[in-house]
């Protein structure tokens, strides 16, 4: 047997309280809360481990302490999550984050790590490490947040850089609107810059140095009205003023009127851009049906430092309509749309898409119904400025098709569940430079499956098996796949004992050869006492692939666990 691996600590304490008002804490219950409780889960697991014809995937042996305690102080949560485990990993440094939202009446506070959300382009959800409030008293609507958006990288000890890959970033951001959940107005304000320090100004000063410290201010309004019941309005904006590098020393020689103004306000200079976005849509929709028609334009490169990413360079059309009938036995929902970018023509070519999509489901009665989808994504990339031979334009359309029958048998003694899913999915590329080419650029992909559960409630016992197929045909690829499973699990000992195993073969049909992959396990839960569980597992896996004098090689993997687990 090997020498083991040296077992080393890998202790990951986590603490993130509640995220938002939604889930803060509310002080003006305060008195009906417990002043101490605790919950949660303990765990210690062994991991043995073999494998055969190929190099091991971890150690033969391992040792595995897991816990995922919750302190409540008067309501507050406080998870905890410990990991003690036999790794290879080179964790140097705990990962530490805190913060509470507590709230009264119409005032929530907000310290240490938070996730805020005023508007999509401008604070959208990023997490900042400070403090901050919200105030709705009345139809009022006000926030406020301030604190760090990015922590700096330490300097690469490899490459000796002097430059760090990210700088300290700090900002604040201020909602004010008026208004209730249903009909309200915000205007949002987000205005945040990178700490220099680290940063040589004397030898990156390029106009557009990725490493250079960056500002942006970015103004937004969202804004919502319901009206007679069933209308709606909505529509959100914004316009952002990003500084790539704060300190370039490339002469300043704006031309954008805009940007003269703004300079009067805000850092402006040669690698200083502005961006705008906008949405807007009106829908309709009652108990029976619903429509809803959207509009999206966003510019090249907008970004906000207060959300992560934002999909840029798009503008598109969508209509989803939905509606129910036949006493409910008949729903569909789905949404119909035109999209393309290359908003400012300076792109070589503008790829314009067409996205189509929709489900239904049909409940004939209480034992048979039948569930199917569509969605058709086609893309058409046409030359723009810089004009290309036609043989690289790309015209492709993705279109995929499903449809899932199911019949459910339900009684005292016993439950029959049977399911049948055929899904189609093809690629075609009406490239005509590939029409006479040997390769065919089309790709079909066809999915067969079909199961059946049986359950005897009164024994406890459940019986599964399965089969299914996958084709693949298209760009030189020829395979089928074809799997078959048996399954079923049986609970003992007035439901202290659970047994279950599993086993499924899958036979693959290439060019290269036939192959083969069996997965078998079997696993075991006792329930000791209350919160008191003992589980063993054993598992198997086998795979003879086709081209077995090539890359792949036949192995054999076997893994076996052993835990115990205490909740409390």
């Amino acid at each position: 047997m090997r020498k083991l691996h040296k077992i080393r600590l890998v202790f990951a304490l986590s603490v993130s309280m509640v995220c938002i008002k939604t889930n803060a804490q509310d002080l003006s219950n305060l008195k009906n809360q417990k002043p101490f409780s605790y919950s949660g889960a303990l765990e210690l697991r062994s991991i043995g481990y073999q494998m055969n014809g190929a190099p091991d995937r971890r150690n033969p042996l391992s040792l595995i302490v897991s816990g995922s305690p919750t302190l409540s102080l008067y309501g507050w949560d406080i998870p905890f999550s410990i990991v003690y485990a036999d790794r290879k990993t080179n964790f140097q440094q705990p990962f530490n984050q805190f913060g509470l939202s507590p709230s009264y009446k119409w005032i929530t506070l907000h310290g240490g790590y938070r996730n805020v959300s005023f508007s999509p382009f401008t604070l959208g959800g990023h997490t900042m490490l400070g403090a901050g409030a919200e105030l709705n008293p009345g139809k009022l609507r006000l926030g406020f947040m301030y604190g760090r958006l990015n922590k700096a990288t330490i300097i690469d000890q490899t490459t000796q850089s002097l430059a760090p890959q990210a700088f300290n970033r700090k900002g604040y951001a201020v909602k004010v609107g008026y208004g209730s959940q249903k009909s309200f107005l915000d205007f949002s304000y987000l205005k945040a810059k990178d700490d220099s320090v680290g940063f040589q100004r004397g030898q990156q000063n390029m106009q557009f140095n990725p490493i250079a410290p960056a500002g942006n201010s970015v103004v937004g309004y969202k804004g919502q009205v319901t009206f007679l019941k069933n209308f709606l309005i909505e529509s959100e904006g914004a316009m952002s003023l990003y500084t790539r590098n704060l300190y370039t020393n490339i002469p300043d020689t704006l031309e954008d009127p805009i940007l003269k103004k703004i300079k009067k306000f805000a850092t402006v200079n040669a690698s200083s851009e502005l961006y705008t976005a906008f949405s807007a849509g009106v829908g309709y929709r009652d108990k029976k049906y619903g429509l809803k028609v959207n509009y999206r334009r966003v510019e090249p490169e907008f970004k906000s430092m207060g959300a992560y990413f934002i999909t840029s360079d798009l503008e598109a059309w969508t209509v989803t309509p939905s509606f129910v009938a036949w006493k409910n036995k008949i729903s569909f929902n789905g949404s119909i749309g035109i999209q393309n970018d290359n908003l400012q023509n300076q792109k070589a070519a503008m790829n314009k898409r067409f996205i189509g999509a929709g489900n239904a489901t049909v409940q004939v009665n209480d034992k048979f119904g039948v569930d199917a989808s569509y969605s058709n994504f086609s893309n058409d990339q046409t030359p723009n400025t810089v004009r290309f031979a036609d043989s690289l334009r790309i015209v492709q359309t993705t279109q995929m098709y499903s449809l899932m029958p199911r019949y459910i048998i339900s009684t005292e003694k016993y439950s029959h569940m049977i399911t049948l899913s055929a899904s189609l999915s093809n690629l075609n590329d009406f490239n005509q430079f590939f029409d006479n080419n040997a390769i065919s650029r089309n790709m079909d992909t066809k999915q067969l499956m079909a199961n059946y559960n049986i359950g005897f409630i009164k024994q406890g016992i459940n019986v599964n098996t399965s089969v299914n197929t996958t084709m693949l045909e298209g760009m030189g690829i020829n395979q089928t796949y074809t799997g078959f499973s048996l399954g079923g699990d049986i609970t003992l000992l007035k439901s202290q004992l659970r047994l279950a195993t599993n086993h499924s073969i899958t036979f693959g049909k290439q060019e290269l050869g036939k192959s083969m992959i069996y997965n078998s396990s079997l696993n075991t839960k006792y329930q000791v006492r209350k919160g008191h569980i003992l589980d063993f597992g054993v598992y198997l896996l086998s795979n003879s692939p086709a081209d077995n004098a090539g890359l792949q090689q036949r192995y054999t993997e076997l893994r076996g666990e052993l835990a115990y687990q205490l909740r409390f």
